[in-house]
């Protein structure tokens, strides 16, 4: 009983690593408690207290699997510069979803949703902030590539629900 006592903590450290481990040891600790509190207990009493326990814990490993199997927030996951937030934004009301990035000649064209947000390659610094957001964008799969010359970008339904949170 005093290994038991004095390895307790590791114990519960290792139980908390996952959902089934904190559901074991709580069913453990329920049981011990029980056992001493209800030890002198009718018949009756003790199958009242099983159940409810029982039901209790059942009700815990209901709450533990929801917890588990529900997606993490996308908006948590996710974190954006201005400039990709301000494109995203623009993809998301766009109708099409659609987001143009046009090289031609001496300049370039970053567009979406009506709006011209980069229209000269004569600010180089400019412009190599907007490509990395648009490159954020796609390297995070809130845009797509749409075409193979790397003009037409789409947004993504995670693009949408990232949009979405971040208004």
């Amino acid at each position: 009983m005093d290994k038991l006592i004095e390895r307790l903590p590791e114990i519960i450290t290792a139980a908390a690593q996952s959902y089934l481990g904190t559901l074991a040891l709580l069913s453990v600790a329920l049981s011990v408690l029980a056992y001493f509190f209800f030890a002198k207990a009718s018949e009756k009493v003790k199958v009242g207290i099983f159940v409810l326990l029982f039901l209790g814990v059942l009700g815990f490993g209901v709450a533990i699997f929801r917890a588990s199997i529900s997606p993490q927030p996308v908006a948590s996951i996710v974190t954006l510069s201005e400039e990709a937030k301000i494109l995203l934004k623009g993809a998301a009301l766009d109708p099409s979803g659609l987001v143009l990035f046009e090289r031609y000649g001496e300049g370039v064209d970053l567009h979406t949703n009506g709006l011209s947000l980069l229209t000269s390659k004569v600010d180089h610094h400019t412009l190599a902030v907007w490509e990395s957001a648009l490159q954020e964008l796609v390297k995070d799969g809130l845009l797509v590539t749409r075409g193979d010359r790397g003009e037409v970008f789409e947004i993504t339904k995670k693009g949408y629900d990232v949009a979405k949170r971040n208004n």
